[in-house]
Parts: C-alpha cells; sequence; structure tokens
C-alpha cells in the first residue's frame, strides 16, 4: 500500500482498508538538517519551486513520512496582500534558521482589505503552484501533496493587521472584525481553488492563532468557524489544523466540514476521541506528538512511547502536534515513522 492510498483511506475513515496507521505532516517539515542534506538553504526554499519541491519532499524521502508538505512559512497570504516581507538574507550565515515575517502590519488601523487584482500573479503564488506541479510529476498517485494556507482570522490577526489592536478590536466587539474577515475571504477561498486545480491533493488550513487560548467558544463560533466552513466547502479533502488548547472547540471543528482535523499535545487524545466521537463516531483525529519536548528535545524511545499511546487512545494519524522547530534532528522524525509503523499496524 503506498502513502497516497494510505492516507486518503485514514482520512476517509476507512481503517480497515489500512496495512498501518499513516504517520504524516499536515503543517510543514522543514528542518535545518534536512535543508542541508539537499543542499537547499533559506531564503531560497521559499522562493524557488525547485527548491521548495526538493526541502518539501525530504522528510518523506529521508524518514518516510506519508505527506509532503508546502510551503513552509506564514506569511505567504498576508505577502497576497501587500504586506513587505523580510526574509532574512542578513541571517543566512548563521547556524539559525529564521522563518520569513512581517516587516510592518498593512496598517494599524483595522479597517477592511483591499482585495488584491489578479491573485495567481501575487507575492509567491505562482512558486507554490509550480513547487505543486513538479511534485506532483514525480510523486503523483504515490505521496499525497498538502498546501498550507494560514485561514483569515490567523492570518489578519497575526501577519497583516497590527495584532494588538485586532484583538483590543475583537475584545470591543466583533462587528469591525468581522467586515474585515468578511471582506478578505474570496483570496483564501481563490488561493484553495488555485492550489487544488494545480494539483495539491489536500488543503490543511493552519489556524494557529483560532485556539481556546485566543479567544472563547462564541467567538470562535462567530469570527472563525463560519469562514473555514465556507472555504472547506469548496475543497474536496481538507485538514482543519489548531495548535494549542482546542478541546472547547472540538464539536465547532468537526462541523466546520474539513476532511479531518489536526491537533497538538497541549489536548489529551483520549479526551479528544471521547469528544469526537459523540459528534461524529470515527471522524479522523491527527496529531499530536510534541514538536519540542518529544521531536527536538526527546530521545526515540520517548517518541516511540508517545506514538504507542496515541494510536492506542485513538488517532487516525500520526503528526506532529505543529511546525517542526528549524533544529528538529531527522533521527527523532525516522523515530516517529518507526514507531507508528510498528504499533499502527492494522
Amino acid at each position: 500500500m503506498d502513502s497516497y492510498d494510505r492516507v486518503m483511506a485514514a482520512l476517509k475513515g476507512n481503517a480497515d482498508e489500512l496495512d498501518y496507521i499513516p504517520c504524516i505532516n499536515s503543517a510543514p517539515s522543514c528542518t535545518m538538517d534536512l535543508m542541508k542534506r539537499f543542499d537547499t538553504w533559506w531564503p531560497e526554499v521559499h522562493r524557488n519551486p525547485e527548491k521548495m519541491a526538493k526541502v518539501g519532499s525530504a522528510a518523506h524521502r529521508v524518514c518516510g513520512l506519508d505527506m509532503i508538505t508546502i510551503p513552509f512559512d506564514m506569511v505567504v497570504e498576508a505577502e497576497v496582500f501587500g504586506v513587505s516581507i523580510d526574509y532574512h538574507e542578513d541571517k543566512v550565515e548563521s547556524r539559525y534558521g529564521f522563518w520569513p515575517s512581517k516587516k510592518n502590519p498593512l496598517s494599524k488601523l483595522i479597517v477592511p482589505l483591499i482585495v488584491p487584482e489578479n491573485i495567481p500573479e501575487q507575492g509567491r503564488v505562482q512558486v507554490i503552484v509550480k513547487a505543486i506541479k513538479l511534485l506532483k510529476e514525480e510523486f503523483g498517485g504515490q505521496v499525497p501533496i498538502n498546501v498550507q494556507i494560514i485561514p483569515p482570522f490567523t492570518s489578519i490577526s497575526y501577519y497583516i493587521l497590527d495584532t494588538v489592536r485586532f484583538f483590543v478590536s475583537i475584545a470591543r466587539g466583533p462587528d469591525q472584525v468581522r467586515e474585515v474577515i468578511d471582506e478578505a475571504l474570496p483570496v483564501y477561498i481563490e488561493l484553495a481553488k488555485i492550489y487544488s486545480e494545480a494539483g495539491a491533493d489536500i488543503i490543511t488550513l493552519h489556524d494557529m492563532g483560532a485556539n481556546a487560548k485566543a479567544m472563547n467558544e462564541i467567538q470562535f463560533r462567530d469570527l472563525v468557524k463560519p469562514y473555514l466552513k465556507r472555504i472547506t466547502e469548496r475543497v474536496e479533502t481538507s485538514i482543519i489544523n489548531i495548535c494549542g488548547l482546542t478541546l472547547p472547540f472540538l464539536k465547532d471543528m468537526v462541523e466546520c466540514g474539513a476532511t479531518a482535523i489536526a491537533i497538538d499535545e497541549t489536548d489529551s487524545m483520549s479526551d479528544a476521541r471521547n469528544i469526537v466521537n459523540k459528534i461524529k463516531p470515527g471522524y479522523p483525529i491527527i496529531g499530536n506528538i510534541s514538536p519540542k519536548e518529544l521531536l527536538l528535545e526527546g530521545t526515540p524511545e520517548q517518541i516511540s512511547e508517545s506514538v504507542k499511546n496515541i494510536i492506542q487512545e485513538g488517532v487516525s494519524l500520526v503528526a506532529p502536534g505543529c511546525d517542526l522547530v528549524l533544529e528538529t534532528p531527522t533521527e527523532n522524525l525516522c523515530a516517529m515513522v518507526e514507531a507508528t509503523r510498528k504499533y499502527g499496524k492494522i
């Protein structure tokens, strides 16, 4: 059974068709060591489609992960709206990696965004499209190609507008923020369409800022859920990935209509499975190996034990709970895959 069939069967809830539970990366799996192994460095992995495809597939090639995920950073959508991006070229010689980041917010005022014209030609959209096509040419039908989109709430609040003022506006009343998201939503829907038409098998909506420490349930249902739902309605296969505490939102996350949800180690997998099974029995849950405490700092033995535990607790697809830390050792990623194959046999 190849990775594509394995992942798609798991996402459809057809566990009886599997040889073993898939081990994937719904969030990016770019690391310093994988870049070094393929002699492909940042910031060009973010701007060159050939290099993006090479590093995006590295964890599959080296460790056997059952998914390929691109792009690697959180500011693609912000750049589409015209935010100036810092690629940290001045730190290329550092032994540490740096993710692209916004230089300044597009506006300190919480005002509706101007939807850019000709979205396919904005920012790095064509870089991602070309990388998808390269990956599809090599791995199509064998390994699923997953494309990450940062959805409206997280994208606008953290990477486009002034974060502090955005959350102050929410506290004062949601109307102004809702208007901003309403105006911007078509861009995110269009991006999902562009990537799907280029050949992406899965779209992951990585809404890492929409967790229960950032907002309450009412705010989630008002400012996050409707917009995620409107995107998933237009995507054949999708994942909603939220890092941080999500147990209070699990019912709403399932009702967003994605093919699966992904959670991190903040949530107990057994608690999540119990909650989700009451809403939609057998609905796929992805997660939730700690990227920092285990994959960065842990031993292969600790990682193996954690994989064993979450499989016993009902995980559908094993994955890092959120984005990998750039310094993650490759041997720890391999340990996660090996443990999944050992304990996840059907």
